[in-house]
């Protein structure tokens, strides 16, 4: 049996909240995408939200959005150590990344973050892994983009994750926090911005002097599906974070060392440092554990760049199984897993 690295959890309500969209005969962007608008504009404190095809489509909809009081976008400050979708969204764009280096912790490295700022004309800071970016809570010389595709449900003191910044983005993809099918959501407490959304992500209906539009809109049976795990998020929380917790208690005495993590985060990953990342990736697979390198590939080495920090992590971090319906046989497998690759 391979434990995966990462199961989302659908049920008989999944089952009938699709069901109830395709029998009602109205399968396409309508009130159910609408109500997943109003209910994460809630969840993270904002005034408006627009619901989009996928989390890269609300990223680069969000940068494009930043130019509607005619800000020109050239730089535009990435965290180096993260998926691939933060890179084509800024060049979808006609942007040029600028890549923030990670800390040990893979959290921004500060110093050189507070370096770049000034020469940015925007910044996306995500939340790596569900672990909590205290920067974005800081004040910064550029429009901020938070992006919380891997965080959702996580909180800064009383503050939910979502509602800082000028612009926040959400995914919907199916193994993320929120995840249903596919799906995004661009949000913010300025109208200006999310109303510019809207202009772009239908493109029958745009005005043809904008200098984009495209179909990025979210149908009604993506955003059923959202709800349905919505529903169930915060258990699902409460879940990984106690099987964190007890994946902590496996590894005492271990030299594997994990991530620390904050209080408050959604515990959407459980990362560990290691002497060779690809060793233990491998040794896992052999244990029936889909072990995982958290990202594939730092995106400033994508780019022919060098952020040390972000190379120490690729070499050296592991992301393990955290699965809020993992079984007691699973986590058996899982400690025995643990026991001899780490």
């Amino acid at each position: 049996m391979m434990i995966p690295h990462s199961r989302p959890v659908f049920g008989a309500d999944s089952a009938r909240a699709v069901s109830a969209v395709v029998h009602g005969g109205h399968t396409a962007r309508g009130p159910v995408s609408e109500a997943l608008e109003e209910r994460i504009a809630s969840l993270t404190g904002r005034t408006h939200a627009a619901a989009v095809d996928s989390g890269t489509s609300a990223l680069m909809l969000a940068l494009r959005a930043l130019a509607v009081d005619g800000r020109e976008l050239r730089r535009v400050g990435v965290p180096a150590y993260a998926c691939r979708a933060l890179l084509h969204a800024v060049r979808a764009c006609g942007a040029e990344p600028v890549f923030m280096d990670c800390a040990a912790d893979l959290r921004l490295d500060r110093v050189q973050a507070e370096a770049l700022a000034p020469m940015l004309d925007a910044v996306i800071i995500n939340h790596p892994f569900g672990l909590i970016e205290p920067l974005v809570a800081e004040a910064w010389p550029c429009p901020v983009i938070e992006d919380i595709a891997q965080a959702a449900g996580g909180r800064i003191g009383e503050d939910e994750l979502g509602g800082f910044g000028d612009i926040s983005i959400a995914s919907f993809y199916a193994t993320k926090p929120w995840g249903g099918a596919y799906g995004g959501m661009v949000l913010s407490s300025l109208s200006c911005y999310v109303e510019q959304v809207f202009r772009m992500r239908n493109a029958d209906a745009a005005d043809v002097s904008l200098p984009y539009a495209g179909n990025h809109q979210m149908s009604d049976v993506h955003a059923s599906l959202a709800i349905s795990r919505l529903d169930k998020a915060s258990v699902e929380i409460e879940q990984r974070r106690s099987l964190a917790l007890r994946y902590d208690d496996y590894l005492q005495g271990k030299s594997a060392e994990p991530v620390r993590r904050d209080a408050l985060c959604n515990h959407y990953r459980y990362i560990v440092r290691v002497e060779d990342a690809v060793r233990v990736v491998e040794a896992f697979r052999t244990h029936g554990v889909a072990a995982a390198h958290p990202v594939s590939m730092p995106l400033s080495r994508l780019m022919g760049q060098v952020c040390p920090g972000a190379d120490v992590a690729m070499q050296q971090c592991v992301s393990l199984p955290v699965l809020a319906d993992m079984s007691d046989a699973e986590e058996d497998q899982m400690c025995k897993a643990m026991a001899a690759c780490l």
